[in-house]
């Protein structure tokens, strides 16, 4: 007993140990970036160790890699088991996650439950206000036509521009080497910028070009912005340096110019640092700014806009954030400017439909206005970004890594159908009053509208012709009221939705007091008629309750008989669609008239032989695989000789080469009931010879062949 207590303790402290290294393990690929590599191993840990910094890991790797619905499941249980241990960073992201897969109202309350939590009662009106204004946002309805290009594939593709005849993007590289180095926070190639044909964007990425070698290194080359006369162009790389405590390289903007047919003299915006990153670059429509995204020093959190002049013999200013009115404590990436100067941009700090939305902010009087978001169906609950609008045109294009791409981040193009019109959703409540009994309009009554809690907020006459009408708010619920004298009360509910000007049907009827007396007076007739029909109808009822039981027995016969003819039509039908089915998926199962036949290449013998050649055998694999894949089938080898020889002599023959051929199937492994064997000897030639001179060889071989006809298939 003690040597098995020794046993269990040693295999304990084994599995402890490794368990320790399996979670440095996984912390280190986390640390790193890594984030598909560490969650496998995160996963294994999770019966042993669910501890906060596990579960936070975990959900970061997923919530990195964009499985939100894996994210959301994570952070909600990191919030569940460790709610008061948990900050905002992680609320927010439980709260994007959610919005990912569409659970807003799941969203919204993860972040107003910690803001009221913690008394920051500013935070909680705020959120409301968000959540008001976003859905008005989405009360305009689909503002763009968006179309997934055919160049994107299952790997990343983003950041395209048109630039003259070509769209330029960024995307994971194309033509790697045989063992490629991965980008291990998602496990894709790394990033370069290609240039393709507009004209032929239908026709897929196979005829995208790098658009420089000198530009595409072994890095990452990301988004651009490309100068006016095309000789100079501005682009993100990472550095090759790594940070020390991050451990993962940060990004640069590095410059270019066309020189002979080439982009050469490449070097690195004096603004950049190895501490930081300075990515995602944009011009000014004069080209005397560059605006940028950097997580620097100085900001307001996370990554900001930022913009620096670009002075006229090629050195550069300063760069300036633009401010709290763009730039919040969370992502603002992804500038682009328009040729009238408003900036496009990318942030999951503004109000938005998750993650990363697209917000506008007008130019006027040389200041950029509070930003907007650009709405349905652009905006998504994933991943949306790196905006650019032809110039003379309301068409662009657009990233995102929303579910039914193609894979990993998508180029849409878009083209904007109506215009961004923010404002409070309200709605309409109209109808008209009529008499309930004679369906004439009640003019002069009275109409009263009240909220949710039975406040009065407007109270009318019906006109003329009876109508009425109210304005309500969306997205809540409303109670009419109408009185008239000589009439009983009458109400109903309204909920109003958020479909933008809509107008609810409040329609009521009056029941006149005069017409419900003569109606009681009636009814109380009624009651006594009805009394002494129901007692005639009684005894009629019962001498009538053997005839109908008889005839219900008689119709569930009959009904049984039906429902079994009809789950035998069903079945039968099933079963010959699924045969038509296979047929159709099966190039070499053919109908011919009345016979389903399996069609092979010619399946011929030697002359007075009956063993198969090698390529008949080849052509019955085929049969076999067909057989194989359809275990209800069941064929008739059908063998046939030329006419030399006389009958009874080919009859034999022509039944051992079916034999034969029925022995090579069964020997490979199908059921000899499967498989009918007959010899029809020279009784069915294709090639008619009057006699043996007749004919050439080729015509008595072509007569000396196997027929390979379906007789039965379950």
């Amino acid at each position: 007993m003690k040597k098995i207590l020794f046993i269990l303790f040693t295999l304990g402290l084994m599995v402890q140990t490794f368990g320790q290294q399996e979670l440095k393990r996984a912390d280190t690929y986390f640390e790193r970036a890594y984030y598909s590599d560490a969650i496998p191993l995160y996963e294994q840990l999770l019966p042993r160790n669910k501890s906060s910094k596990l579960i936070k890991n975990l959900a970061g790797c997923y919530y990195h890699t964009f499985n939100m619905k894996a994210a959301a499941r994570w952070y909600g249980y990191l919030v569940s088991n460790y709610g008061e241990s948990v900050d905002e960073d992680y609320r927010f992201k439980l709260n994007q996650s959610l919005k990912a897969i569409g659970e807003y109202e799941n969203a919204q309350k993860a972040l107003i439950d910690f803001y009221s939590e913690q008394d920051q009662d500013d935070k909680v009106s705020q959120l409301t206000k968000d959540f008001t204004y976003i859905e008005n946002v989405r009360a305009i309805g689909d503002r763009f036509k968006i179309e997934n290009l055919n160049i994107n594939t299952a790997t990343s593709e983003f950041g395209a521009a048109r630039i003259d005849s070509n769209l330029v993007y960024s995307a994971s590289r194309k033509h790697a080497l045989a063992l490629p180095k991965l980008y291990r926070w998602n496990n894709e190639n790394y990033l370069d910028i290609y240039s393709h044909p507009i004209d032929k964007i239908n026709l897929g990425d196979s005829l995208s070009t790098s658009l420089s070698n000198n530009i595409n290194s072994k890095m990452h080359e990301g988004t651009f912005a490309i100068t006016k006369d095309r000789k100079t162009i501005y682009f993100t790389r990472n550095s090759k340096k790594k940070t020390e405590d991050d451990k993962i390289s940060n990004l640069k903007i590095y410059r270019a110019e066309y020189i002979d047919g080439a982009w050469k003299n490449i070097i690195a915006l004096p603004f950049n640092s190895d501490d930081f990153s300075t990515e995602h670059p944009a011009l000014s429509p004069d080209e005397t700014k560059l605006y940028f995204s950097s997580d620097r020093e100085g900001g307001f959190g996370s990554f900001d806009l930022y913009v620096v002049n670009i002075q006229k013999d090629g050195f550069f200013g300063n760069p300036i954030n633009l401010g709290k009115e763009i730039n919040t404590d969370k992502k603002e990436q992804f500038p682009f400017v328009d040729k009238e100067g408003n900036l496009y941009f990318a942030s999951n700090g503004h109000p938005g439909f998750g993650l990363l939305d697209v917000f506008v902010s007008k130019k006027e009087n040389g200041n950029f206005t509070k930003p907007d978001n650009l709405g349905l169906p652009v905006n998504s609950g994933y991943d949306d970004f790196s905006l650019s609008l032809d110039p003379d045109s309301n068409t662009g294009y657009f990233s995102s890594n929303r579910p039914g791409g193609k894979g990993s981040d998508d180029i849409y193009s878009f083209a904007e159908t109506k215009p961004l019109v923010i404002e409070d959703c309200k709605q309409f409540i109209a109808g008209v009053l009529t008499d309930k009994t004679t369906k004439l309009p009640l003019p002069n009554a009275s109409i009263e509208l009240v909220d949710a809690n039975g406040n009065r907020i407007e109270n009318i006459t019906t006109s003329k012709d009876a109508s009425f009408k109210f304005q309500i708010s969306c997205s809540s619920e409303y109670r009419i009221k109408a009185h008239k004298d000589g009439y009983e009360d009458n109400s109903r509910n309204i909920v109003s939705d958020i479909e933008r000007n809509d107008v609810k049907d409040g329609s009521l009827t009056l029941y006149s007091i005069e017409e419900r007396e003569v109606q009681k007076t009636k009814a109380l007739l009624a009651k006594k008629e009805a009394a002494e029909k129901a007692a005639l109808a009684e005894i009629k009822r019962q001498k009538e309750q053997a005839k109908i039981a008889a005839l219900e027995r008689l119709q569930k016969e009959q009904e049984i008989a039906h429902q079994q003819k009809a789950e035998q039509e069903k079945e039968k039908r099933e079963r010959l669609k699924k045969i038509d089915a296979i047929i159709a998926k099966e190039d070499a199962i053919v109908k011919e008239k009345d016979l389903i036949i399996i069609k092979t290449e010619e399946i011929h013998f030697d002359y007075s032989l009956w063993y198969l050649r090698r390529e008949a055998r080849e052509r019955l694999a085929k049969v076999i695989d067909i057989m194989k894949q359809n275990p209800g089938m069941v064929i008739e080898i059908g063998t046939h000789t030329d006419i030399r020889g006389n009958a009874e002599y080919n009859r034999n023959l022509s039944q051992k080469r079916a034999d034969s051929a029925k022995e090579f199937m069964v020997k490979n492994g199908i059921s000899p009931e499967r498989v009918i064997a007959k010899g029809y000897g020279e009784s069915q030639p294709i090639v008619e010879c009057e006699t043996v001179e007749s004919c050439t060889e080729e015509d008595h071989e072509w007569n000396r062949r196997c027929e390979l006809i379906v007789v039965k298939w379950e």
